[in-house]
């Protein structure tokens, strides 16, 4: 059985890696995880993983002066030969660049898959761009998770030709089906670390206007990050705090839990200033249709193939609260909506981001390589 090793900087099971390397080859390829460190092993296990963090106090030395000093990896060319690696999986664009020292020394080809900032951000550094021309030219394939994204990457000056669309899968085994009812004080949840590019505040706002329409309501918000004091500011002065409950970072079996007992996920994405963006869409929205939740979101990245506006959920324009709370008004008016938006999300998930269905798919673009 022919290995596919996955390389990425943390493996946290970052963008559906543990996904790829547990689900996405039971069939015809074997997973081997190589890192530079690791979190969360106990939630998402793999069985082959290397992580640099662990090696021997001089290697690891090694390994971090070099990695500064070329900016790429120089051990793993040597880990690939002797994990009989047939085809490197670079997770995140950035990482790809740092993995072009191990394909040289492998021979091996390479994918590269790109999610987000590793495209809308580090393109815009002059020396980033370098290290992409190196890697659109050297790598065999790049995949995305969209056709916005599909579109950013090749405005980047990655060749269109080598350009592939893959969706991220979320595993139904996990996601239990509940027909979503209205409720007196529905619960509403977002799950999005607290960065700009989330569009929280706007989020908020449209609350706020939905408050002010008389509707009672709880929010709950799992998730930290540097935007975390402004936002309780802005709940504070728009007299929500005792509606909000804010989680924090949980694992994601927790999130799970979350997730069903929450009745509407909002995820209100917005292109932050410094041009950040979901560059294609959070996997919390294929989470939320698998459970039957209908969602509240934006016209932002790859969400609209994400969620079907009208159809699985509710899409408003970026920054727009107004917009936003007319989306989460019409659901709290019209609650015979609930349940064939919750059906119709469940459907579309299953049809096309069911890992196992990705996996034949991914496994699919091995087979033109390996």
């Amino acid at each position: 059985m022919p290995v596919v090793a996955h390389c990425t900087g943390l493996y946290l099971h970052t963008h559906g890696v543990w996904l790829y390397a547990q689900i996405a080859h039971q069939r015809r390829y074997e997973p081997m995880v190589l890192a530079q460190d690791t979190a969360n092993l106990d939630e998402f296990p793999v069985a082959r993983l290397y992580a640099a963090a662990q090696l021997p106090g001089l290697l690891r030395i090694y390994n971090r002066l070099i990695r500064k000093a070329t900016g790429e990896y120089p051990l793993y060319a040597a880990r690939l030969k002797r994990g009989k690696a047939a085809l490197i999986h670079a997770h995140f664009g950035y990482e790809g660049a740092r993995c072009l020292r191990a394909r040289r020394g492998s021979g091996l080809p390479m994918l590269t898959s790109f999610y987000g900032a590793d495209a809308s951000d580090y393109h815009r550094d002059p020396s980033w761009r370098r290290r992409y021309e190196r890697l659109f030219v050297a790598g065999e394939a790049f995949l995305v998770e969209g056709s916005a994204m599909r579109q950013r990457l090749a405005d980047c000056g990655c060749p269109v030709e080598k350009i592939r669309i893959n969706h991220l899968g979320v595993d139904l085994t996990r996601l239990r089906f509940a027909e979503r009812r209205a409720s007196p004080e529905p619960r509403f949840l977002i799950c999005a670390a607290l960065r700009e590019k989330k569009g929280i505040r706007y989020a908020l706002e449209a609350l706020a206007r939905v408050r002010d329409q008389g509707w009672a309501f709880r929010l709950v918000i799992v998730g930290d990050g540097p935007e975390r004091p402004g936002l309780e500011q802005l709940a504070r002065d728009l007299d929500l705090q005792g509606r909000i409950h804010m989680r924090g970072m949980l694992p994601y079996s927790q999130v799970i839990t979350e997730l069903q007992q929450c009745d509407v996920l909002l995820q209100p994405s917005v292109t932050a200033t410094d041009g950040d963006t979901e560059g294609g869409a959070p996997v919390i929205l294929l989470d939320a249709q698998a459970c039957g939740i209908p969602v509240v979101a934006t016209h932002h990245a790859d969400i609209p193939e994400y969620v079907r506006d009208g159809q699985s959920g509710l899409l408003a324009p970026e920054r727009d609260a107004a917009a936003l709370s007319d989306c989460i008004l019409f659901l709290l008016r019209h609650p015979d909506a609930w349940g064939r938006l919750g059906a119709a999300g469940r459907l579309h998930v299953e049809q096309e981001y069911c890992a196992r269905r990705q996996a034949e798919r991914l496994e699919a673009i091995y087979d033109e390589f390996v």
